[in-house]
C-alpha cells in the first residue's frame, strides 16, 4: 500500500511540475496564445515553390510542425492524411512543416506514407520558432481571418469521429472568437 501511495505522490509531483513549467512559459509571454494573429510563415515546399500560410487566408487551416525522426510525429501522420482526405474538399486546409535537415529523407517519407497534403521544409526550425513551438509535433488551427484558435502540443488522432465533427463545426463558423 505504501508503494502505491509513493507512486501516486511522485506522479502528482511530476504533473504539478509540468503544469507549473507551462504556466511560467505562458506568463513569460513565450507561448503563442489563442486569439493572436498567426505568425507569417513562408517556407520552401516539397512540391516546388513556397508554402505560404498567408495564402490560406479565408480558410480554416491546420498547421502541423513535425519531423521524420520524431516517433509521435510519424505515428500521427496517417490520421492527418485521413483528415485531409475527409475534409480538404470541404474547406479545411491541412499543411505540415517539417524541420528535417535532410530533404531526401523527407521526400522518401512523404512518398512511402502517401502524404498528399502540402509539406513545407523548415530546416533549422526558424518557422517553427516563429510559432514558438516547444517540441514536435505541435499543431495550430488558424481561422479564416488568420487568427490562431487552437494549439495542440503532442500527437493526436485527427480523424476520430469526434475530431471530424469538431472540424466540421469549425468549417461552418465565420467568427474569430476562440473556440474553447
Amino acid at each position: 500500500m505504501k508503494e502505491v501511495f509513493k507512486l501516486a505522490a511522485a506522479l502528482a509531483l511530476v504533473a504539478a511540475g509540468a503544469f507549473a513549467f507551462v504556466r511560467l512559459q505562458e506568463n513569460k509571454g513565450y507561448a503563442l496564445k489563442r486569439g493572436q494573429p498567426a505568425p507569417t510563415l513562408r517556407v520552401p515546399s516539397l512540391d516546388g515553390g513556397a508554402l505560404d500560410i498567408g495564402s490560406y487566408r479565408g480558410r480554416w487551416v491546420l498547421v502541423n510542425f513535425w519531423a521524420t525522426w520524431c516517433p509521435p510525429c510519424v505515428a500521427e501522420m496517417p490520421s492527418l492524411e485521413r483528415l485531409h482526405r475527409s475534409l480538404g474538399t470541404q474547406g479545411l486546409a491541412v499543411v505540415s512543416v517539417s524541420v528535417d535537415e535532410d530533404e531526401a529523407v523527407l521526400r522518401r517519407f512523404v512518398s512511402q506514407h502517401g502524404v498528399t497534403f502540402p509539406v513545407g521544409r523548415d530546416p533549422g526550425g526558424r518557422g517553427a520558432q516563429s510559432y514558438r513551438t516547444t517540441g514536435y509535433p505541435e499543431t495550430f488551427v488558424i481561422d479564416p481571418a488568420g487568427v490562431v484558435q487552437e494549439i495542440f502540443v503532442g500527437p493526436a488522432e485527427w480523424d476520430t469521429p469526434e475530431a471530424l465533427d469538431h472540424f466540421r463545426g469549425l468549417l461552418t463558423r465565420r467568427s474569430t472568437s476562440p473556440t474553447r
